[in-house]
């Protein structure tokens, strides 16, 4: 029967039981209880889900229709037993409880805000149907804690997102909450809300169960490949321990565990590239483990190799077993469970240890695949038995070089002092130079706050800034400089300049507040003044020639560069230094040394403690720094090769 024979049925109240609309009032009486079983997901509905389910029942109880029909409620009867240990009547929910638990979290709003005195009496707490989820038996839809579990996340996000809208509406003059209880709880009303009701037929067989649901949600977008995995998982050892639910439960815990440890935003941000794009973060261990190319856009692609290996556990006979699994040596589910596990714990030896966790690291954000990198590694090893950890050290520097390679040519040491900026090798270097730096430290390297940031080019010591147009930007810039040359001032050896220059400058600010006339030339004249006073230009051997070159190029992220863009570099390091103490922005530790200053060598350059200007020595001894921490990485071709850039 299709959705228009049941429209039909329902206009002609021929209503068949197992297959038919049932209005959401029709579950008010007491009696039903839900049960969400462990092989689905939890709840898992985002605010914008939440909030697009309430607008349409708000339009809907506006129009003239007679029913508004949500998705299918795909149930089976089952025994459910209460916290008493009472065994009940319940309905085991296959598909639709994501629909179904955001009702029951907008029944409980209404029931708890909105209800009239003579409506208490009739809708009391106990007519809400009840939800119990098997894998969170104790889950609280009245009064959820976040940080308990990540069900009782997105509960409490649901209903704070429940909540918001209904007051946003009441603030609005709109009489919401009387619209929403005439279509959700009275059952005479001339417009409901229902559900397409489907009732599977009872077999006691919770693997028909799963295939059920299996079919139901295969191809679906809300569904991902890792949950259909898991069920796939779960359903296979049903089967072989007839029906004993201790395996499959021990394996829904073991999934959970890994589940929550991709949610480590630290973890997760060290395996995964921005631009990945997964259903669900589990969903990399299992492309990993099916060697899914990242050009491969099929989101299903795993779960099609595990339907293969189920299949064929079930018929040998019949089902050609993929190459992928004869490749493994994979021949059962169980197998592939083992593989899983050790696949899983892999990645996670790899996050604890300091060199895996940064070269996997940098080389994912160049855009490898975690599969790829470990292919290399394995390839490289072969069946050595000798293998040494200076052995892993050497192969990762070759894959590394893989990044720094054009037209089939590995950038060399030499060419490194060349790059300029607008060369995509200059972000590549400085990210390795950071990441490197944090290993001879013994430090890890923030990944996870590192992709939370756009990330620029930024010019140590800044370029010409009389090529700022914009009134605004002029203002601002004249503003940084006068911050400067007040709080400096004590420590200027050319104190009377300035003094001349700061009153200038506030002279400037002012005619720009103003919008005088004629003033650009004037701003351009200042410009170039203050520019020389920052750059030492009275001493024309030690003056940058180069703005452009990676001796004068650092990273920054996106907000701060704006914000401070063209400022000179006393106000530079004034703010970055504020904002590293602050800490509530990440500053690389290679940036936040160039601007103190940190690898200009203090016992022979003077420039060491000149807090006002880039030098030329500064950006030698920056580069030199360079040079000393990613050459070993260059020259791992030519490990004969060494380089003096002292």
């Amino acid at each position: 029967m299709n959705l228009k024979n049941i429209l039909m049925a329902d206009s002609q109240n021929n209503v068949n039981t197992d297959f038919c609309p049932k209005s959401v009032s029709e579950l008010l009486n007491g009696t039903y209880v839900f049960v969400i079983p462990s092989y689905q997901r939890g709840y898992r509905w985002e605010e914008k889900q939440v909030i697009d389910l309430l607008e349409d029942i708000y339009k809907f109880s506006k129009s003239n229709q007679e029913s508004y029909y949500l998705q299918p409620l795909v149930v089976k009867r089952c025994k459910w037993k209460d916290e008493n240990g009472k065994e009940n009547d319940a309905w085991e929910v296959l598909d639709g409880q994501q629909r179904l638990t955001t009702l029951y979290l907008i029944l409980i709003y209404l029931f708890e805000n909105s209800l009239t005195r003579s409506e208490e009496k009739t809708f009391t707490n106990d007519k809400i149907y009840k939800i119990t989820y098997t894998n969170r038996p104790q889950l609280n839809f009245e009064d959820p804690k976040p940080q308990d579990n990540i069900d009782s996340y997105y509960v409490r996000t649901a209903k704070d997102s429940i909540m918001a809208w209904f007051e946003r509406q009441t603030q609005s003059g709109n009489d919401v909450e009387t619209a929403f209880k005439h279509c959700l709880m009275y059952s005479n009303s001339k417009s409901l809300v229902k559900f397409i009701w489907y009732e599977v037929p009872e077999t006691g067989n919770t693997i028909e169960s799963i295939q059920v649901f299996n079919r139901l949600n295969k191809g679906k977008i809300s569904l991902t490949s890792s949950e259909l995995i898991k069920a796939l998982f779960i359903m296979d050892s049903n089967i072989i321990s007839n029906n004993d639910r201790t395996k499959a439960d021990e394996l829904v815990l073991d999934f959970n565990q890994m589940e929550r440890q991709f949610q480590n935003n630290k973890f997760w941000a060290f395996i995964s590239n921005d631009n990945d794009d997964y259903q669900t973060r589990i969903d990399v261990l299992f492309d990993f483990l099916t060697e899914k190319f990242k050009e491969n856009e099929d989101k299903d692609y795993a779960y099609r190799k595990f339907q293969n290996l189920y299949d064929y556990c079930r018929n040998k006979d019949s089902v050609e077993l993929d190459e992928l699994w004869k490749n493994k040596n994979i021949y059962s589910m169980q197998d592939a469970w083992k593989e899983v596990v050790k696949t899983y714990d892999r990645l996670l030896a790899w996050f604890e240890d300091i060199m895996y966790y940064h070269y996997v690291g940098f080389l994912v954000r160049m855009g490898n695949q975690p599969r790829e990198i470990f292919k290399f590694l394995s390839e490289k090893k072969g069946d050595s038995k000798e293998w040494t950890l200076d052995d892993t050290k050497k192969v990762f520097y070759e894959k590394i070089m893989d990044c720094f390679k054009e037209k089939d040519k590995y950038l060399t040491v030499e060419s490194i002092d060349g790059l300029e900026y607008g060369s995509d090798f200059v972000f590549r270097i400085l990210l390795l130079f950071n990441i490197e730096s944090c290993i001879r430290k013994g430090q890890r390297f923030d990944f996870d706050s590192f992709n939370n940031e756009q990330w620029d080019i930024e010019h140590i010591n800044p370029q010409n800034n009389a090529s700022l147009v914009e009134r605004d930007d002029r203002i601002r810039w004249l503003k940084n400089v006068k911050f400067i040359l007040e709080t400096k001032e004590k420590l200027f050896e050319r104190k009377t300049e300035a003094e001349k220059l700061q009153k200038e400058c506030e002279t400037l600010i002012g005619d720009y507040e103003k919008s005088e006339r004629g003033i650009d030339n004037k701003y351009k004249d200042f410009s170039k003044k203050a520019m020389e006073y920052f750059s030492e230009s009275n001493n024309k051997s030690n003056v940058i020639e180069n703005n452009d070159s990676i001796s004068n190029l650092t990273l920054l992220d996106f907000r701060t560069n704006r914000e401070y863009q063209d400022a000179p570099f006393p106000y530079k390091r004034y703010r970055i230094v504020e904002e590293d103490k602050e800490g509530k922005r990440f500053i690389p530790v290679g940036t936040r040394n160039v601007f103190l200053k940190y690898y200009t060598n203090s016992d022979k350059e003077s420039s060491f403690i000149d807090a006002l200007r880039w030098t030329k020595t500064d950006a030698e001894c920056y580069l030199q720094e360079i040079h000393k921490v990613v050459d070993p990485i260059f020259n791992v071709f030519n490990v004969n090769k060494t380089e003096n850039h002292e």
